[in-house]
This record gives C-alpha cells, sequence and structure tokens, in this order.
C-alpha cells in the first residue's frame, strides 16, 4: 500500500484494498484491466481492485488472486462482509476493459478487456450485486478515483477529459 497523499491509498495493478471515509481509493492506467469499485453508504466503507486478466480457474499461476476478476470480486465480498458489511447493501461499478491494441480483433482470444466486462457482469449477476455505474470498453485508459464519503468515482481520461459517476 502506498499513501499518495494523507488521505488517498494507491490501488496497484493486481491489488485491491478497503478503506473508509475520509480516505480516497485511486488506482491508474486502466486499459484492458479493469477498475472494480464496492461502497456502502451507511458506514462510508468501500473497496477497489485492479484485476488484469478474468478467470483464476484457467491461470497457470494462482499465487495472487487479486490479479484475476472473479476472485478478486469474491475476495472483496468476504473482506467486507468481516467488516459486518452485507452483500445486499454493497453497490457496483466497473470501469476499464478497453480494447488497447488494434491488430487484436473483438472475437480473439487476446480481447482480454471484453472477457474481463464479462466475467465482472457474471460474477455480480451470480452474487445478486447491483452494477449502479460503469465505463468499459473504448480504445482508451482510465485513471479513477473512488470517493468513501460519497461513493462517487472521479474518471479520468485523455479522450473525453474528467467525470464523476
Amino acid at each position: 500500500m502506498t499513501t499518495i497523499e494523507k488521505n488517498t491509498i494507491e490501488v496497484r495493478m493486481g491489488d485491491m484494498q478497503i478503506a473508509s471515509a475520509p480516505k480516497r481509493l485511486v488506482t491508474w492506467a486502466l486499459g484492458s484491466c479493469l477498475g472494480i469499485t464496492l461502497y456502502n453508504s451507511a458506514r462510508k466503507i468501500g473497496a477497489m481492485a485492479h484485476p488484469m486478466l478474468p478467470d483464476i480457474d484457467k491461470a497457470m499461476m494462482k499465487s495472487n488472486p487479486h490479479r484475476y476478476v472473479n476472485s478478486v470480486i469474491r475476495k472483496m465480498l468476504e473482506e467486507l462482509e468481516k467488516r459486518g458489511i452485507a452483500k445486499n447493501d454493497l453497490t457496483a461499478k466497473l470501469f476499464g476493459g478497453a480494447h488497447m491494441f488494434s491488430f487484436i480483433t473483438a472475437d480473439s482470444i487476446l480481447n482480454v478487456g471484453e472477457k474481463n466486462i464479462a466475467m465482472a457482469r457474471g460474477v455480480f449477476e451470480e452474487s445478486a450485486i447491483k452494477i449502479v455505474a460503469q465505463e468499459v470498453g473504448g480504445t482508451f485508459g482510465r485513471t479513477i478515483e473512488l470517493n468513501l464519503e460519497n461513493g462517487q468515482v472521479l474518471v479520468d481520461t485523455i479522450s473525453w477529459g474528467r467525470k464523476e459517476v
């Protein structure tokens, strides 16, 4: 865990962090990777993950479950439950999953962004957690910052600037 500013916690690639207000969680350079946030407004607590690949079950190296969409979402839910947060009291937001290389076709096995998005949607549906907002796909990277005071996510891109989701 790296502290950027006093109240900002960095979530690195293949990482997951949980914090509460007044902290903020931030991750940079989401390309085909996903930025996943879970938030509980009553307690002002949230989690952010930056997984790179969709499925730990198909992985050869399983030493870091935070690298995989399906396992990190389950880990986020487990850790929040340990803190007394029921999954039906959480809202989810998804970011990233871009198609970063034009030489990779949309139906290619190498189109990791689409596979990451599909896996996240599937795990959330299976867990009965509503995705309340998403900024996914496209051909550009994103940086996101989760404000744990209000659950808003600041999305920063070169393509269309900044907006709050």
